[in-house]
């Protein structure tokens, strides 16, 4: 982890919109607007979960009230998404400001599937496969499996696990390790790069 002066550096990928809000305004949030117009008909699955990670997350990063979800950074630009309009936005972003936790582990959370060890999913999956539960997806968007559900729900805060020891240890645990900020300042951003450009 690259830690100096308190500060962490982190890299997202963004449009040239989020690029220009920040040069424009000094800072960027993300709005419900945009998931809802990024992910269409898939969205509402994706805000249910973006709406867990906020309320939990928010617990131990002061969310400001203008940022609906959270924005995607990485301490390894190697696990940044492309998109064609996108920006390389290399960050210094002070420690106290970031939720840290492993992509593999928020990637479960998107497809609503239970976080745990090993013994613990293949456990869970059993059950699953009592109650004759097709798609795992419906424990959750579902009423029919409240047990199950409240179970799975609670799994989750395993996200934040690795959090507080990364901030005490400043080492990474993980190669997948990510972080989640509520906005961009644009005092945070030391350069906007294009795609296909040496860091």
């Amino acid at each position: 982890m690259d830690y100096r002066d308190h500060q962490v550096t982190l890299f997202t990928s963004q449009s040239q919109v989020v690029v220009d809000k920040i040069v424009e305004t000094g800072r960027y949030t993300v709005k419900n607007e945009f998931i809802s117009k990024k992910y269409g008909e898939t969205s509402q699955v994706f805000l249910q979960a973006y709406g867990w990670y906020r309320q939990n997350a928010s617990q131990i990063v002061e969310r400001p009230a203008d940022g609906d979800s959270a924005i995607w950074s990485f301490l390894n630009v190697n696990y940044l998404d492309y998109s064609a309009d996108s920006k390389i936005i290399k960050l210094h972003v002070p420690i106290e400001q970031i939720v840290f936790f492993r992509m593999s582990d928020w990637n479960k959370i998107l497809n609503l599937r239970l976080l745990g060890t090993p013994e613990e999913e293949a456990e869970y999956y059993e059950r699953l496969k009592k109650f004759n539960v097709a798609y795992e997806g419906d424990v959750y968007t579902t009423g029919f499996y409240p047990h199950l559900k409240t179970e799975l729900v609670r799994s989750w805060q395993k996200l934040f696990q690795y959090d507080h020891m990364i901030k005490e240890t400043k080492n990474l645990p993980f190669d997948d390790i990510q972080g989640g900020i509520w906005e961009i300042r644009n005092s945070w951003v030391e350069s906007f790069t294009d795609w296909g450009i040496e860091q």
